[in-house]
This record gives structure tokens, C-alpha cells and sequence, in this order.
């Protein structure tokens, strides 16, 4: 029990260690930033409860092992996406720090800033618009150049992956279709069984009544009638037995199977959630579609990265430009430095400033809730987990050995 408790407790010590550092950050740079958040609560997928028979032994352990399973997959998603958050919370306490430089500084920093936006310009001019992608891409291909190509990889696997994903989807909501075809099926036949039975019934009341007036009235010999009717009655009634035992035994073996189509179906959907969402970060971080797009986009960057090496006139100035914004934001004590060489324009005008907390919170307002949805998944399972825990002592001490067991294997 104490093990099931500690469990809880360090999530919800983590959550409360994330909002607090969140919370520091957002009242100093970001306000407009921190209510669109909270606000934007994307459409997430439910997943289906399941008809477990806690009281069978083995589909009960089946049940706390999927939940466990599932308990440790949601956090495992949560720690590879909160590394990605932090990165983009890294870039907006930059933006927060450089807000909070004095005057002398933020005149250091702007007209360096200026002096590198003229010199670049100058040199745009003189390379002309000859590729195709566009200035945004053009930022995102510059600000994540070494992992561009890791990322390429990435999302043509993650692709190819929602292809795999959707295809089980749907081969999973026709085989829940049709058992649950084959449970109405079962319960039209044991519906029939029961009106051919008490139709059967009455008619061989009615005969009986027949024989005994005949029998009072006629006084005639009826035991071959009798006899006869009662051996019916017996074949009758055992087929009727026969038919309704096989149809509670095809009842419960549909059942089970509807309950494991359901796990699958959670576990399918699950990975579609998170998996759509990494796609759609990835377009996001790089302003393209797909993994097409993105290999053409990257494929014309590096084209034109070679022309602009041939053609660099003014480099020198440049790089001196940009070694003085480098030494002024590593004296604010700017953690991402090389990422604003790509956006002095942002140091410059305010307006880009602003654009750029509105990217840097609209990817990480992405990432929070792919990790909200996550936590939510992990909490759903906890607390399913608690209210079997609950039940008997029997099933807390299961949770507990099974816990305990995957702490060793740990």
C-alpha cells in the first residue's frame, strides 16, 4: 500500500515542481501568452471503459498489468516531451531576461541588432530569391539545423507509423462491430428459445387436458398418447437446454473478446493521439505539411547555404556584429544565445518580438497539452488502480506485489 501511495505522490510532486517553475516565468514575459493556454484545451479522444470480471483471478492480474502498462508508457511520453518543453521555455526566459535589461544594455543590443539586420539584408540583395522556401522555414531551418536531418527521420517514421495506426483502427472498430453483431445475434436466439419454449408449453397443456377429457369422457386408453407426448415433451425440452447452454457459453466468449477488443482499441487510440500530436508539432516547428515538404524545404536550404558561403563580402563585419551581440547576451545571462544571430529583426522591432513569443507559445502550448493529455491518461489508471485497490485486500496486496516486482526489475 505504501508503495501504491509513493507512486502517487511523486507525479503529483513533479506536476506541482512544473507549475511552480511555469508560473515564475509567465508573470514576468508572457501574460497574453499564459491565457491562451489555459484557454486552448484541444479535442482529445476518449477512451472506452472495460467490462472486467474483477472476481476472475487471471483477467483481474491481466487488467492491473495493462493498467500498469499503460500508467508507465503515458509517463515515459510525458519525460520524452517535457525535454522539448523545456527547450522552448528555455528560448522565453531569454526573451524574458533581455526585457529586464537596462537601458544602456538594450541600446548595446539593439543597434548591434540593427547593424547585423542592415548587413544582412545588403547581402540578400545581392543573392537574389532564387529557392523556394519561405522566410519562416528559412528561420526554423537555421535556428534547427543539426537536427533537421534526425528530425526528417523521425517524422517519415512517425508517418508511416499513423498509416500502421489508422489501418488498426479500423480493423479494430469492425471486429467491436462485428461481436457486437454476433452479442445481438446470441440474444435474438435465446429470445426465440423462450417463445418457442412457452408456446411448446402451452400446447402440451392444452393436449394433456385433451387426453384426461377423453379419458373421463370416453374412458378410453390414452397411455400410448400419453406416453407418446411425454417423450416428445422430454426431446423438446432437452434441445431447448442444449440450445440456451451453448448460447451463454458463445455469450461469455463474446464478451471477452469484446472486452479485449476494447484494450487493444484504448491502446491503438492512445498511440494515435500522441502520435498525431508529434506530427503536428514537427509541421509546426519547421511551417510545412509533411515529411515531403520538409525534405524539399531542407534540400533547397542547403543549396542555398553554399551560394550565400561563396558570396559573403561583408563576413567579417558580420561576424564581428555578431560576437558583440553574443558577449552583450552572454553578459544578461541568455542561455540560447546563437538562436537570436537568426532573429536580431526580433531585438529590433517589437512587432517580431511579439511574433516570436506567439510561435515559442503556440509550440509550447502544443507540447502542454500533448503532456496534460498524457497525465491524464496516467491519472484515469491510477485511479482506476485505487478503486480496485479498494474493493478487498485481496486485490490491494496484487497491486502492491506487482508494483513491488516491477520496482526490482527497475
Amino acid at each position: 500500500m505504501m508503495g501504491f501511495r509513493w507512486f502517487r505522490s511523486k507525479n503529483k510532486e513533479k506536476g506541482d515542481q512544473q507549475l511552480a517553475a511555469e508560473a515564475e516565468m509567465e508573470n514576468g514575459t508572457e501574460a497574453e501568452g499564459v491565457g491562451k493556454d489555459l484557454e486552448a484545451v484541444p479535442e482529445q479522444i476518449k477512451l472506452e471503459k472495460e467490462k472486467v470480471d474483477l472476481t476472475n483471478k487471471p483477467i483481474r492480474l491481466d487488467y492491473i498489468q495493462r493498467l500498469y502498462d499503460g500508467i508507465r508508457e503515458a509517463k515515459r511520453q510525458c519525460g520524452e516531451i517535457k525535454v522539448e518543453y523545456g527547450q522552448v521555455t528555455s528560448y522565453l526566459k531569454d526573451i524574458q531576461l533581455m526585457d529586464q535589461a537596462l537601458e544602456e544594455e538594450k541600446k548595446v543590443l539593439k543597434d548591434t541588432a540593427s547593424a547585423i539586420v542592415e548587413l544582412t539584408a545588403e547581402r540578400e540583395k545581392r543573392k537574389g530569391r532564387r529557392y523556394k522556401f519561405t522566410d519562416s522555414q528559412r528561420a526554423a531551418m537555421e535556428n534547427f539545423e543539426p537536427k533537421v536531418e534526425d528530425d526528417i527521420s523521425k517524422l517519415k517514421e512517425f508517418e508511416d507509423y499513423q498509416i500502421k495506426i489508422k489501418h488498426d483502427m479500423r480493423q479494430l472498430d469492425g471486429e467491436k462491430r462485428m461481436l457486437l453483431r454476433d452479442k445481438r445475434d446470441i440474444i435474438r436466439k435465446q429470445s426465440t428459445l423462450q417463445l418457442v419454449s412457452k408456446v411448446l408449453g402451452f400446447m402440451l397443456a392444452l393436449f394433456g387436458i385433451l387426453l384426461v377429457t377423453i379419458l373421463v369422457v370416453f374412458e378410453t386408453d390414452i397411455r400410448v398418447p400419453f406416453i407418446a407426448t411425454a417423450a416428445f415433451a422430454f426431446v423438446v425440452t432437452l434441445i431447448i437446454v442444449i440450445e440456451a447452454g451453448k448460447n451463454r457459453r458463445d455469450m461469455v466468449l463474446t464478451e471477452r473478446r469484446c472486452n479485449r477488443a476494447i484494450s487493444f482499441s484504448n491502446r491503438v487510440r492512445i498511440k494515435y493521439v500522441n502520435n498525431t500530436r508529434t506530427i503536428d508539432y514537427m509541421c509546426t516547428k519547421y511551417r510545412v505539411r509533411n515529411v515531403t515538404e520538409l525534405e524539399f524545404v531542407y534540400d533547397q536550404y542547403r543549396k542555398a547555404k553554399r551560394e550565400w558561403a561563396r558570396q559573403r563580402e561583408d563576413a567579417f563585419l558580420l561576424n564581428e556584429k555578431n560576437e558583440i551581440l553574443l558577449a552583450e547576451l552572454t553578459k544578461l545571462g541568455v542561455k540560447d544565445r546563437d538562436l537570436w544571430l537568426g532573429r536580431a529583426n526580433a531585438i529590433v522591432d517589437p512587432r517580431e518580438m511579439v511574433e516570436v513569443r506567439h510561435e515559442l507559445n503556440e509550440q509550447r502550448q502544443k507540447l502542454r497539452a500533448q503532456i496534460d493529455y498524457n497525465n491524464g491518461i496516467m491519472q484515469d489508471f491510477i485511479q482506476e488502480l485505487e478503486r480496485i485497490r479498494n474493493k478487498k485486500p485481496e486485490y490491494a496486496q496484487e497491486i502492491e506485489d506487482m508494483l513491488k516486482d516491477r520496482d526490482l526489475e527497475g
